[in-house]
């Protein structure tokens, strides 16, 4: 039984680490589950709001005792009945209440897509670098062992008097610098793991393979977090409304149907004991003294000032998804660049070894060869995860979810 289990831990490991998995399990940490708290909370206020609208229908009861009463008092006395109401005009008062807080749900709704797609981002970006970071780890592993292998050849020439102690206290000092290199990258991996693993909740260690599909007549979006900017801009305008329509009338009609029973009552023949009345009832604000004149004024300057960061972000978001293009273009050219330098490094090293080890040339021509092959080999790794994160950020500066093209 141990076995099977065991497999089957491994293979759920693995599974884990694959960057979509890891997108999907950030996309349910919890800044996102407040994220979708608060789109959720506001749409029950938008219920809510709708609600209060209906028709309302009241019950009440009210019971009196007099001990000391006078000629027309009933000892006992009590009241219950029903009552409902509803507003029949308010001046459109309702109408841009509802705008509003329609316009918040889809603001928060439209805030919700927003932080989904950008961990997502976020995500990519920091699996890439990670990626990169082992893959250096991995470049100056075989830069170690190299030196390692070289280091104890001169120590055999140095004891038979044919190498020099300058020869070998380079090859030392480069060796102890490969060492730092691998002990600094080593705190750097486990410091890029852990912030990976913050924001997915996701434990792993190891992660698989994954590539970012290239983008071919892509369709571009207006980004969510503009549509929020939007949405708020239009809930604030429709809030400024409210103050246009302060001054109108509001017409409400109620019914109001009452149970009555009295105790030793003097006026029993004069009562009744159920009753019905309508009424009809009209209130107008005649003088508010400049408040609602005021709160407009505010609520128009509060307006204008989002219709400006607004047109700011609408043109930064334009920008940027030109940007995303011209990075996609930069990162080619960086890999064709790099691959040109990594063959020509590695071409060079080969020759160089040979000639080294048989005495042709020095060892600086040697550690120089090294040096420009390791040097040569990150900068192709990093070139080419580049494109990968160029790709994601042009996905998503055209306002699509990066997790949606990764393979």
């Amino acid at each position: 039984m141990k076995l099977p289990l065991l497999l089957l831990v491994s293979l759920t490991l693995y599974a884990d680490t694959s960057l979509s998995s890891l997108i999907e399990s950030a996309q349910r940490n919890e800044k996102i589950t407040a994220l979708e708290q608060r789109s959720h909370a506001a749409g029950l206020n938008y219920q809510a709001t709708k609600s209060s609208y209906l028709p309302r229908v009241d019950g009440f009861g009210k019971g009196d005792y007099v001990d000391n009463k006078g000629g027309f008092d009933a000892a006992q006395s009590y009241n219950t009945g029903v009552k409902a109401e509803i507003v029949l005009f308010d001046g459109f008062k309702r109408e841009n209440r509802l705008d509003e807080i329609k316009s918040l749900k889809n603001s928060a709704h439209s805030n919700l897509d927003a932080g989904k797609k950008e961990l997502s981002l976020n995500v990519i970006k920091r699996y890439f670098e990670l990626q990169n970071t082992l893959e250096e780890i991995h470049t100056y592993s075989l830069t170690r062992d190299q030196l390692q292998a070289q280091l104890k050849r001169l120590e055999k020439f140095l004891s038979a008097g044919l190498a020099s102690e300058d020869a070998l206290m380079r090859i030392r000092s480069e060796l102890a610098n490969a060492e730092y290199e691998l002990e600094d990258l080593g705190y750097q991996s486990d410091r890029q793991k852990a912030d990976l693993e913050t924001i997915t909740n996701t434990t792993f260690t190891e992660l698989s393979p994954a590539s970012i599909i290239e983008p071919k007549s892509t369709p571009v979006k207006e980004l969510d977090f503009l549509q929020s900017l939007r949405y708020s801009r239009d809930a604030t305008t429709y809030q400024a409304q409210q103050s246009d329509v302060g001054f109108l009338p509001t017409l409400s009609l109620a019914d109001q149907y009452t149970f009555s029973h009295y105790v030793d009552d003097p006026m029993a023949s004069m009562r009744v004991s159920h009753q019905n009345k309508l009424s009809l009832s009209l209130t107008v604000n005649l003088l508010d003294f400049n408040i609602m004149s005021t709160t407009k004024q505010a609520l128009i300057a509060q307006s204008n000032a989002q219709t400006n960061d607004l047109a700011y972000a609408s043109k930064e978001s334009a920008t940027n998804l030109a940007m995303a293009q011209r990075y996609i273009v930069r990162s080619h050219s960086l890999i064709t660049a790099a691959q040109s330098s990594f063959d020509a490094s590695q071409k060079t090293f080969e020759a160089v070894k040979q000639k080294y080890e048989a005495r042709i040339v020095d060892y600086v021509t040697y550690l120089d060869a090294l040096c420009s092959l390791t040097n040569s080999t990150n900068q192709l790794s990093r070139a080419k995860r580049s494109l990968n994160y160029a790709y994601a950020t042009y996905y998503y500066y055209a306002g699509l979810d990066p997790k949606e093209f990764v393979q």
